[in-house]
């Protein structure tokens, strides 16, 4: 039986063992949006709550040409799901891999995928020492024998980011040696100028390459779960909607998607904001003793602490703060922790309460 996966984010376990208000709680551990939803999908969910009261389009035509038009690119090369997660699971049973490669650590959802669609799975470790970043060594485990290679691009919980240069050699590496190339841009959308490095602008001309998207975290629903996978083959596509079950995405879900891609004043906000936290935050972060926090991409931190006898997590969770404890990610420990980036006020909370927990431990 396949385990179900820990993820952050699960502020209502922690509410409940705790005997507190959600409301309570200052969550770091999930990597949402603090601007919060967009105004424009207030007043169209107000405007339209009656589309409820329907089936929502089988096709999501409307969705997928928003999608299409958003990145400029063909219709009939959009998948759409209920969260990233659901498309990653059936490009997984679509690719039908033997030997696939994933990075240690990653996104969990990865192995859970390709586990169940019977691929053996192997392992890129990350180095500390390397920053975690990818080394010489990865390629060569880009061989014949692997046919499928699953990256997360700004990888989670790391934060580590290839820009397309570099994205480009593992491609054409992967095209030479046969290996179909899927990688995960949930958070791209926080990097700094990263509509210039997705590979979705790469499909014309590689029909290997598959990209997966989210609304969720760029646009703060992760409640109405909305991804979409982008890709020019269409043989696997047509597999995808041939296999997915039918109204997955409800109809609320499919309207936001309409709307927030189109909301250019909301997506620069956002920008804005990234661009005046992150720094702040990841120099904070560095400058209390034992910390040492990796250069940030997206919108999280990946830092570890020196002390592995003191859980930061359980500590800081007596102040009614929640943060990212990673040592259940395969190749890390628990030194090693991520932590949202919220607004100006919440930042400088929780780095406050570092402070007081690690000074006075």
């Amino acid at each position: 039986m396949m385990k179900v996966a820990k993820h952050g984010g699960n502020i209502y376990e922690v509410a409940l063992e705790r005997g507190i208000e959600m409301e309570e709680i200052l969550d770091f551990s999930a990597n949402i949006n603090p601007l919060g939803i967009p105004d424009s999908l207030k007043e169209a969910i107000m405007d339209n709550i009656h589309i409820i009261e329907r089936y929502p389009d089988p096709e999501y035509k409307e969705l997928v040409k928003a999608i299409a038009d958003y990145h400029g690119v063909d219709q009939q090369w959009i998948a759409v799901g209920n969260g990233a997660t659901e498309l990653i699971f059936a490009l997984a049973a679509s690719l039908n891999s033997k030997n696939s490669l994933i990075l240690a650590p990653t996104f969990s959802e990865y192995e859970r995928a390709l586990l169940k669609a019977k691929s053996e799975v192997h392992y890129y470790y990350l180095k500390e020492d390397n920053g975690f970043q990818i080394d010489e060594g990865f390629k060569k485990m880009l061989n014949p024998e692997i046919d499928l290679l699953v990256l997360c691009n700004p990888n989670n919980p790391t934060g580590q980011f290839l820009k397309r240069q570099q994205m480009m050699e593992i491609l054409q590496h992967c095209r030479e040696h046969g290996i179909r190339l899927v990688v995960d841009e949930a958070f791209i959308d926080f990097v700094e100028g990263g509509e210039m490095e997705t590979m979705i602008a790469c499909m014309h001309e590689y029909n290997h390459l598959y990209v997966i998207r989210a609304l969720t975290k760029f646009f703060a629903i992760p409640g109405l779960r909305l991804g979409y996978a982008v890709t020019s083959n269409e043989n696997i596509l047509g597999r995808i909607r041939d296999n997915r079950e039918p109204w997955s995405i409800n109809s609320l879900a499919a309207l936001a998607g309409e709307i927030v891609l189109k909301d250019k004043t909301y997506i620069q906000a956002t920008k804005n904001w990234i661009g005046e936290e992150k720094d702040n935050l990841f120099k904070a972060l560095n400058a209390i003793e034992g910390i040492k926090a990796y250069k940030p991409e997206a919108n999280y931190i990946f830092f570890s602490y020196g002390k592995s006898d003191n859980c930061l997590k359980e500590v800081l969770l007596s102040k009614k703060i929640l943060i990212r404890s990673c040592g259940n990610y395969k190749n890390l420990t628990d030194r090693f922790y991520r932590v949202a980036i919220k607004d100006r006020a919440s930042n400088e909370k929780l780095i406050q309460a570092l402070k007081e927990v690690i000074y006075e431990d």
